[in-house]
Protein backbone atom coordinates (compact mmCIF):
# COMPACT_ATOMS: atom_id res chain seq x y z
CA UNK A 1 0.00 0.00 0.00
CA UNK A 2 1.25 3.33 -0.77
CA UNK A 3 0.51 6.27 1.41
CA UNK A 4 1.00 9.94 0.47
CA UNK A 5 2.05 12.22 2.86
CA UNK A 6 1.72 15.18 0.86
CA UNK A 7 -0.96 16.14 -1.73
CA UNK A 8 0.02 19.09 -3.93
CA UNK A 9 -2.99 20.63 -5.67
CA UNK A 10 -3.11 21.27 -8.97
CA UNK A 11 -3.75 24.65 -10.49
CA UNK A 12 -7.71 24.71 -12.05
CA UNK A 13 -7.50 27.30 -14.57
CA UNK A 14 -10.89 26.94 -16.30
CA UNK A 15 -14.29 25.36 -14.58
CA UNK A 16 -18.50 26.16 -15.11
CA UNK A 17 -20.20 29.41 -14.25
CA UNK A 18 -22.95 28.02 -11.24
CA UNK A 19 -24.87 30.57 -9.29
CA UNK A 20 -26.27 29.41 -6.00
CA UNK A 21 -29.19 31.94 -5.14
CA UNK A 22 -30.68 31.81 -2.07
CA UNK A 23 -34.16 33.09 -0.44
CA UNK A 24 -35.27 33.29 -4.09
CA UNK A 25 -38.61 32.07 -6.06
CA UNK A 26 -37.88 32.01 -10.37
CA UNK A 27 -40.72 34.26 -10.54
CA UNK A 28 -39.16 37.09 -8.42
CA UNK A 29 -38.77 40.61 -11.06
CA UNK A 30 -35.06 40.52 -9.75
CA UNK A 31 -34.56 36.86 -10.31
CA UNK A 32 -35.94 37.29 -14.01
CA UNK A 33 -33.96 40.46 -14.28
CA UNK A 34 -30.29 38.97 -13.83
CA UNK A 35 -31.48 35.78 -15.41
CA UNK A 36 -32.36 37.96 -18.69
CA UNK A 37 -28.87 39.71 -18.22
CA UNK A 38 -27.06 36.04 -18.29
CA UNK A 39 -29.02 35.17 -21.14
CA UNK A 40 -27.96 38.16 -23.46
CA UNK A 41 -24.20 37.13 -22.14
CA UNK A 42 -24.85 33.62 -22.80
CA UNK A 43 -27.48 33.10 -25.49
CA UNK A 44 -30.36 30.09 -24.38
CA UNK A 45 -27.69 28.62 -22.22
CA UNK A 46 -28.96 29.61 -18.94
CA UNK A 47 -30.11 26.60 -16.73
CA UNK A 48 -31.76 26.67 -13.37
CA UNK A 49 -33.17 24.53 -11.03
CA UNK A 50 -35.11 24.82 -7.46
CA UNK A 51 -32.37 23.84 -4.72
CA UNK A 52 -33.05 21.16 -2.59
CA UNK A 53 -33.75 23.14 0.11
CA UNK A 54 -36.59 24.57 -2.00
CA UNK A 55 -36.11 28.10 -0.70
CA UNK A 56 -33.36 29.22 -3.43
CA UNK A 57 -32.24 28.92 -7.22
CA UNK A 58 -28.81 27.06 -8.85
CA UNK A 59 -28.03 28.86 -12.14
CA UNK A 60 -25.33 27.25 -14.66
CA UNK A 61 -24.10 28.34 -17.84
CA UNK A 62 -24.43 25.03 -19.67
CA UNK A 63 -24.71 23.37 -22.65
CA UNK A 64 -27.07 20.41 -23.31
CA UNK A 65 -25.31 17.67 -25.35
CA UNK A 66 -25.35 13.88 -25.85
CA UNK A 67 -23.23 11.29 -24.20
CA UNK A 68 -23.50 7.60 -25.24
CA UNK A 69 -23.65 6.43 -21.91
CA UNK A 70 -25.79 8.92 -20.14
CA UNK A 71 -27.81 10.64 -23.06
CA UNK A 72 -28.52 13.86 -22.97
CA UNK A 73 -26.50 15.65 -20.48
CA UNK A 74 -25.92 19.68 -19.42
CA UNK A 75 -22.21 19.93 -19.83
CA UNK A 76 -21.24 23.42 -17.98
CA UNK A 77 -19.57 26.18 -20.12
CA UNK A 78 -15.74 26.17 -18.57
CA UNK A 79 -14.55 29.81 -18.32
CA UNK A 80 -11.60 31.15 -16.84
CA UNK A 81 -12.08 31.09 -12.81
CA UNK A 82 -11.57 34.75 -12.72
CA UNK A 83 -14.24 35.71 -15.08
CA UNK A 84 -16.04 32.83 -13.13
CA UNK A 85 -15.41 34.98 -9.99
CA UNK A 86 -16.47 38.31 -11.47
CA UNK A 87 -20.18 37.30 -12.65
CA UNK A 88 -20.64 35.77 -9.17
CA UNK A 89 -19.24 38.40 -7.71
CA UNK A 90 -21.21 41.04 -9.97
CA UNK A 91 -24.62 38.94 -8.58
CA UNK A 92 -23.21 39.19 -5.29
CA UNK A 93 -23.08 42.88 -5.04
CA UNK A 94 -26.31 45.65 -5.03
CA UNK A 95 -28.16 45.47 -6.45
CA UNK A 96 -28.26 42.30 -7.22
CA UNK A 97 -27.18 41.14 -4.14
CA UNK A 98 -28.50 37.11 -5.60
CA UNK A 99 -24.78 34.85 -4.40
CA UNK A 100 -24.43 33.35 -1.34
CA UNK A 101 -21.60 34.60 0.04
CA UNK A 102 -20.80 31.29 1.91
CA UNK A 103 -20.59 29.81 -1.11
CA UNK A 104 -18.76 32.06 -2.97
CA UNK A 105 -16.21 32.76 0.13
CA UNK A 106 -15.64 29.08 0.54
CA UNK A 107 -15.12 28.68 -3.40
CA UNK A 108 -12.57 31.95 -3.55
CA UNK A 109 -10.41 29.61 -0.53
CA UNK A 110 -11.27 26.35 -2.72
CA UNK A 111 -9.52 28.10 -6.19
CA UNK A 112 -6.17 29.94 -4.31
CA UNK A 113 -5.86 26.04 -2.74
CA UNK A 114 -6.12 24.68 -6.54
CA UNK A 115 -9.27 22.72 -5.71
CA UNK A 116 -12.21 22.73 -8.27
CA UNK A 117 -14.79 25.50 -7.60
CA UNK A 118 -18.77 26.47 -8.58
CA UNK A 119 -19.86 22.60 -7.41
CA UNK A 120 -23.92 22.49 -7.11
CA UNK A 121 -25.43 19.17 -5.44
CA UNK A 122 -28.65 17.72 -6.51
CA UNK A 123 -29.38 16.66 -2.94
CA UNK A 124 -28.61 18.00 0.99
CA UNK A 125 -30.09 17.07 4.74
CA UNK A 126 -31.90 14.16 2.40
CA UNK A 127 -33.77 16.97 -0.07
CA UNK A 128 -33.35 16.63 -3.42
CA UNK A 129 -33.12 19.84 -6.38
CA UNK A 130 -35.70 20.13 -8.79
CA UNK A 131 -34.76 19.23 -12.72
CA UNK A 132 -32.85 21.71 -14.43
CA UNK A 133 -34.87 24.36 -17.41
CA UNK A 134 -33.50 26.40 -20.39
CA UNK A 135 -34.14 30.17 -19.16
CA UNK A 136 -35.43 31.85 -22.29
CA UNK A 137 -36.47 28.19 -23.78
CA UNK A 138 -39.67 27.53 -22.01
CA UNK A 139 -42.62 26.39 -24.39
CA UNK A 140 -45.02 29.34 -24.07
Amino acid sequence: MVIFNRVVPRKISMTGLTFDWDDVEIHDPQVQAALAELDQDFKQRVWYRQSSSREGLHVMIAELDYDTLFGLILNPIQLPVETQFAYRSKYGEAPWSLECEGRFFSDQVRAAEGFRTSRVFISKNGMSAGPWKCYGCEEE
